[in-house]
C-alpha cells in the first residue's frame, strides 16, 4: 500500500502538492460515482427546464460530467478510443449531421462505465452501492401502486409532488392514459415503457449484487408488470423468469417448472387488455410500419439493421416523427457501419464472461435491453450491462451460495 509523503520546506511551510494527490483523486472519484448513481435512480429529466426547446428526455448529462472529472478512468484503456475513431469518421462523413453526436452519446457512457466499474472493483467497491438497486425497485413499485390507487380509486398523492413531477419529468401524466385502464402507470419514468426499462435494469443489478434475493426481485418485478401493463414489461418478465429458472441447481426441476410457468404466462397474456389492444391495432392498421404506430419502435430497431452496411437515413413518419435508431446495436450499425460493429465486437469479445451459465443468461437479458430495446443513453440499462461484463476481483460464486453486501460497496462471502 502506497502512502503520501508530506514534506516541509525549510521555512516550515507545508507542501500541498502531496496532499492534493492524496485527497483530490478520491474526491473526484466519489463525485463521479455519485453522479452515475444519481442517473441510475433518476433516469429521466425534462431538460426543457434549463434549455428551452430541448427535447432530450434521458438523464445522461451527469455521466459526461463524471467522465470529465476522472479522465484517468475515462481513458484507462486506449484501444476502445482508437477503435471508436473510424466509426465517428464514418458518421461524420456520410451520415446526417446529428449522427456523430448520437454515436458519442451511445459509446462514451458505456466505455466510461465499464472503466469505472473495473476501477472500483479493483479497490473492493461496486459502482452501485449495496442494496440500492433492490430498495429503489421496491420504492418504484410502491410509487406505481400509489399511482394506481390515485388513478382508479381515490386521491393519495399530494398535489405538490404531482406538480413537481410534471415539471421535472418529460411526458409525466397526472391522469390515466385512457379511461378503459388498458395502459398502466409510469412511476417516475417518462412513460410506461420507460418504467419497464428502468425496472428491469434495477432488477438485474439487484440480482447481480445479491443473488440470494433473486426470487424476491422477481416477485417485485411481477407486481410492477401488473401495475405497468406495458408490452415491454411482459417481455422482460418472461426473459427474467426464464433466466432465474435456469439458475436452479437441478436442471430437471427447471425444465419441469417451465410447464406451469408457460401456463401462467399464457393465462396472463390472454387476459391482458394491452395485448388485446395491440392485436386490434394490428388487425385494423396492418403490419405496415407506415400505417401502424404500434410498430414504430420496431422500425427504430430494425430499419438501421436492414440497411447495413449502408449508412442509415432515418425516415420521417406520421408528419414529423423521425425514426432514429433505438438500441445501441442499431445505432452502431446504422451510423457507424462496419467500424461501429467492430468496436462493439471487440468490446464484447474482451469482456464476455467465460464461466457461469446463470451469469451469461442474465448478461444476455441485459444485452437485449441495451442493444435493442432501450435508448443507448439510458444509464440504468448501461449500468446493468456494464456490471455483468466487468469481472469481479474475486471469484464468482454460484447462485446457491449466500452472498452478503458489505458496507462501502464491497461484496463478501458468508
Amino acid at each position: 500500500m502506497s502512502t503520501a509523503q508530506v514534506s516541509f520546506s525549510g521555512a516550515g511551510f507545508l507542501d500541498f502538492s502531496s496532499l492534493r494527490g492524496l485527497t483530490l483523486a478520491p474526491a473526484r472519484l466519489a463525485i463521479a460515482r455519485a453522479l452515475v448513481v444519481f442517473c441510475f435512480v433518476w433516469p429521466f429529466f425534462n431538460y426543457n427546464l434549463v434549455d428551452p426547446g430541448n427535447m432530450t428526455e434521458v438523464n445522461f448529462v451527469p455521466v459526461f460530467i463524471a467522465a470529465l472529472l476522472v479522465p484517468e478512468v475515462t481513458l484507462r484503456e486506449k484501444w476502445p478510443v482508437v477503435l471508436a475513431l473510424p466509426a465517428f469518421a464514418v458518421a461524420l462523413i456520410w451520415a446526417n449531421p446529428t449522427a456523430p453526436l448520437r454515436l458519442a452519446i451511445g459509446i462514451i457512457p458505456l466505455q466510461f462505465l465499464l472503466n469505472l466499474t473495473g476501477h472500483l472493483r479493483e479497490r473492493g467497491q461496486e459502482l452501485i452501492p449495496p442494496n440500492l438497486a433492490y430498495r429503489c425497485l421496491q420504492v418504484f413499485v410502491g410509487f406505481c401502486l400509489l399511482q394506481t390507487v390515485e388513478f382508479n380509486f381515490f386521491h393519495v398523492i399530494p398535489q405538490g409532488l404531482t406538480d413537481l413531477l410534471i415539471a421535472l419529468l418529460p411526458r409525466y401524466s397526472a391522469v390515466p392514459y385512457d379511461d378503459a385502464g388498458v395502459r398502466g402507470v409510469q412511476g417516475w419514468a417518462s412513460e410506461p415503457a420507460g418504467a419497464a426499462l428502468f425496472s428491469i435494469a434495477l432488477a438485474l443489478v439487484a440480482i447481480r449484487q445479491c443473488p440470494d434475493r433473486r426470487w424476491r426481485v422477481l416477485a417485485w418485478f411481477t407486481v410492477l408488470v401488473l401495475l405497468n401493463k406495458s408490452v415491454y414489461s411482459l417481455v422482460f418478465l418472461a426473459l427474467l423468469s426464464l433466466c432465474l429458472l435456469f439458475t436452479l441447481r437441478r436442471k430437471a426441476v427447471a425444465l419441469l417448472a417451465l410447464a406451469p410457468f408457460g401456463a401462467a404466462a399464457l393465462f396472463f397474456a390472454q387476459h391482458s387488455k394491452r395485448l388485446d389492444e395491440l392485436q386490434t391495432n394490428m388487425i385494423s392498421g396492418g403490419l405496415s410500419i407506415e400505417s401502424n404506430k404500434e410498430l414504430m419502435r420496431f422500425a427504430q430497431m430494425f430499419f438501421p439493421l436492414a440497411r447495413f452496411p449502408r449508412i442509415y437515413v432515418p425516415p420521417i413518419l406520421y408528419g414529423g416523427a423521425v425514426m432514429e435508431p433505438m438500441g445501441l446495436l442499431p445505432l452502431l450499425a446504422g451510423y457507424g457501419s462496419i467500424a461501429g460493429l467492430v468496436w462493439l465486437g471487440c468490446l464484447l469479445g474482451r469482456n464476455l464472461p467465460r464461466e457461469g451459465l446463470s451469469q451469461r443468461l442474465l448478461l444476455m437479458t441485459a444485452g437485449i435491453v441495451l442493444l435493442f430495446m432501450a435508448p443507448p443513453d439510458l444509464i440504468p440499462a448501461v449500468v446493468a450491462f456494464s456490471i455483468f461484463l466487468v469481472p469481479r476481483s474475486r471469484p464468482e460464486t454460484a447462485f446457491g451460495e449466500a452472498i452478503a453486501c458489505a458496507p462501502g460497496g464491497s461484496l463478501e462471502r458468508v
